[in-house]
């Protein structure tokens, strides 16, 4: 919807040869996506819009470009990890705050040791992961498998950083 009111704001500014944000602030295009009015009544509630947005042809033209919006089936890519079976999604977040610990030990970026992609990508088993081999792996690769398959677990250590610890066996087993 915010699309469809930018792209009439855009075409409105043209016409008239001012500033896209005299004829329509970016809040507003925000407040009508957000509130999706039907009425003039109701698009003069959406924030950022004014009484000169709710008048005449221009209040019209912006409840038709809200209802164009509306209409417009809209494909977002799908986000990182949605091929990542449901049950390991979990395991990102986790595995990632211990990939910060052991960067912060090892004075690595973490973002040079492990992104959220490479973890992704590791816990998918993509054969060109960048956790999958090199230092990357020997320093990560079996600490992240014993974690996702219950055989280690992560505790504070009660001064501000995380350890990896086994688990006892009975613990660890799926049952």
């Amino acid at each position: 919807m915010a699309r469809a009111v930018a792209a009439w704001r855009e075409r409105r500014a043209m016409a008239s040869d001012i500033p896209v944000r005299q004829v329509l602030p970016d809040l507003a295009i925000l407040g009508i996506a957000q509130k999706q009015p039907r009425t003039v009544q109701e698009l003069a509630q959406a924030r950022g819009v004014d009484d000169r947005h709710t008048r005449g042809s221009i209040g019209t033209e912006l409840l038709a470009a809200v209802k164009e919006g509306a209409e417009t089936e809209v494909h977002l890519p799908a986000p990182d990890g949605d091929d990542l079976d449901r049950q390991l999604r979990p395991a990102v977040t986790l595995v990632s705050a211990w990939v910060s610990e052991v960067a912060r030990q090892e004075r690595i970026d973490t973002a040079l040791l492990a992104t959220r992609s490479d973890l992704v990508a590791f816990l998918r088993g993509d054969a060109d992961a960048r956790l999958a081999s090199g230092w990357r792996h020997d320093l990560l690769g079996d600490g992240i498998r014993r974690l996702v398959e219950g055989r280690a677990a992560i505790t504070f250590d009660g001064k501000g950083g995380l350890h990896l610890i086994e688990v006892p066996s009975a613990l660890g087993d799926p049952a």
